[in-house]
């Protein structure tokens, strides 16, 4: 091992001290608190539930997310876990094909679909390594470019004051993300050290300090929380099983796999990090577990979440053991609803504010990718061209694909994967024959070329 090697792996299992784990920890909770509980919000109010079972969901939700941090992030031997600072988080991948089954089935349906799939997730990532040479640095730049993309306008949306409120875009709102903004960006330039890489925090905390000066703080959500709450595994019945919607599941679970891909592969770069054949293998089947543990414990599919990309590069801190503390928070935050309030309160312009600089540190990193790839090359313009344009086109337009199948329509509504896939097949077609493959396999054939995020 060379002494760059080594420099990399002790980044990414430096263990710093415990306050400022949890404090870092606590970072990447916030980023993707909104996100995490945004699937069992959405998924419960569509299908009917009531107040009590969202709740539940919620809980279990939060528990369920530490579990499948840990396992990610610790890893079980040599087997499962990709061993890098990703944090879990329920796939919107699965929400429109979730509903569809809930309204028709019932729950217990959507967590006998939900099992059944994530045990094929697991059996079948040693299959999805061996076509990772289908994932060249074009593919995956671009990938991780429109995965940043794509989420902008989640945070654009916050800034304004979430979607549907009757105040949106008032003066207010935009006032308060803008001194988030630069809360961050003042943190960056004048403090040093550990305060300088948890400037999305600070942000996060004097906005909702000034926040609740300007009487946009509630309070009441805290103080009628309960302070202790356990999840039962299968709360709904006992799970049910029908051979269309595992299916439907099961294909769910193949675009996670794509979006993970690039997931694993943006997080590597940030990390300095080369990922091989058997680390994405490793990464699906702990994906896999969780997903399986989600359908036991009331939750749903789980993937690696993007959003915490941006703050990896943001904050420059990337050991794996800030988001084991991220891991243990999130378990904390399922058991005691009275601390899981707490994030509650956070007003969505703060959240704005914060997460569309770390979206967009997302899609500038994939251009840092995009940056080492021959662009004299008409077909590789061409496969970023195409890619980006659908994908956006249909993040942008969501109704476009509402008159498509329903399983088409849920599949390829996300931008992301309709990204990935026109990037695959438009490579393999273009690219035919000219093999430059973006993932270090496991006969170390060949290397993924960094890009270090400054």
């Amino acid at each position: 091992m060379t002494e760059k090697d080594v420099k990399k792996v002790d980044k990414v299992n430096q263990m710093l001290p415990i306050p400022q784990l949890a404090t870092l920890g606590l970072q990447h909770v916030l980023a993707m608190y909104a996100g995490a509980v945004a699937v069992p919000l959405v998924i419960g109010s569509s299908v009917g539930l009531t107040p009590q079972h969202l709740s539940l969901l919620v809980a279990a939700d939060l528990f369920t997310c530490g579990i499948a941090t840990l396992l990610q992030a610790i890893g079980i031997g040599n087997f499962i876990g990709i061993r890098l600072p990703a944090i879990l988080g329920c796939t919107f991948a699965a929400v429109g094909p979730i509903i569809i089954i809930g309204k028709n089935f019932g729950m217990q349906t959507v967590y006998g679909a939900i099992i059944v799939s994530a045990i094929f997730m697991f059996l079948v990532a040693p299959l999805y390594g061996k076509i990772l040479k289908l994932f060249p640095n074009v593919v995956i730049g671009t990938v991780v470019t429109m995965i940043g993309l794509s989420l902008i306008n989640v945070g654009a949306t916050s800034i304004g004051g979430g979607s549907g409120v009757k105040d949106f875009g008032n003066i207010k709102n935009l006032l308060l993300a803008g001194f988030v903004i630069v809360i961050v960006l003042l943190s960056n330039k004048y403090l040093k050290g550990f305060f300088q890489s948890i400037s999305i925090l600070n942000g996060i905390v004097i906005g909702t300090i000034v926040a609740s000066f300007m009487g946009m703080v509630d309070f009441s959500v805290v103080t009628n929380a309960k302070w202790l709450s356990f999840v039962h595994p299968f709360s709904f019945g006992i799970p049910k099983f029908n051979i269309g919607t595992i299916i439907m599941m099961c294909f769910v679970m193949l675009t996670v796999m794509i979006e993970s891909t690039g997931t694993y592969l943006g997080i590597g770069r940030v990390c300095d990090k080369d990922i091989s054949e058997k680390d994405i293998v490793r990464g699906i089947r702990a994906e896999g577990i969780s997903s399986l543990l989600g359908g036991i414990f009331n939750s749903f599919p789980y993937t690696t979440f993007n959003q915490n990309l941006g703050l990896l590069a943001l904050s420059r801190v990337t050991s794996r053991f800030v988001v084991v503390a991220s891991g243990i928070i999130l378990i904390a935050l399922g058991l005691i609803p009275k601390f899981a309030a707490l994030a509650t309160i956070i007003p969505q312009p703060v959240i704005g504010g914060a997460t569309i600089i770390m979206f967009a540190m997302v899609a500038v990193a994939g251009i840092q990718m995009l940056s080492s790839v021959d662009f004299n090359k008409n077909s590789n313009m061409l496969i970023v061209a195409c890619s980006i344009g659908l994908g956006l086109g249909v993040t942008m337009v969501p109704d476009l694909l509402k008159n498509t199948p329903q399983i088409f329509n849920s599949i390829f509504s996300s931008g992301i994967v309709t990204a990935t896939v026109t990037a695959v097949i438009l490579n393999a077609f273009l690219n035919h024959g000219h093999h430059e493959s973006a993932v270090k396999s496991s006969n170390n054939s060949q290397n993924i070329k960094n890009t270090e995020i400054k």
